[in-house]
């Protein structure tokens, strides 16, 4: 009995000292074609990394309009999981923001937009695959 006992906390404080990594991968969007669009979730950091690459005909139709816009980019937002889904910090100003919602189940990355306490959410993404990593501490 005491082995098991061992044997279980043991597990129990093994599993307290991975962090979770989610990669949403090769993602798409209806509006701008990529070569590569990928986000990296790391839930102990809390943090988002998003890694894309537009391809040449988004790129220029983007460039015509914002000079700054670059054909490959990596982006980073501070994210937490709250009630099974993984959003992003709110980019904006109190009349008006947005934030990331990423659904596991679905593959999908959405949009909610808050315009005086109006809220909106769109999809904007929706991945070909979903990969996790445990990663040991």
């Amino acid at each position: 009995m005491k082995k098991t006992l061992l044997i279980v906390s043991f597990l129990f404080f093994c599993k307290n000292l991975s962090a979770e990594i989610i990669i949403f991968k090769d993602c798409s969007s209806d509006k701008y074609s990529y070569e590569k669009n990928d986000y990296t979730l790391d839930l102990k950091k809390e943090m988002m990394t998003r890694e894309f690459i537009y391809t040449e005909k988004s790129y220029k139709e983007l460039k015509l309009n914002d000079i700054s816009t670059k054909k490959k980019n990596t982006t980073t937002k501070g994210v937490a999981k709250i009630e099974g889904l993984i959003v992003s910090e709110i980019a904006g100003y109190p009349a008006f923001y947005t934030q990331l919602i990423f659904n596991e189940l679905e593959k999908s990355i959405k949009i909610k937009t808050v315009l005086n306490n109006t809220e909106g959410v769109s999809l904007i993404s929706k991945c070909q695959e979903i990969i996790k990593y445990k990663e040991q501490i």
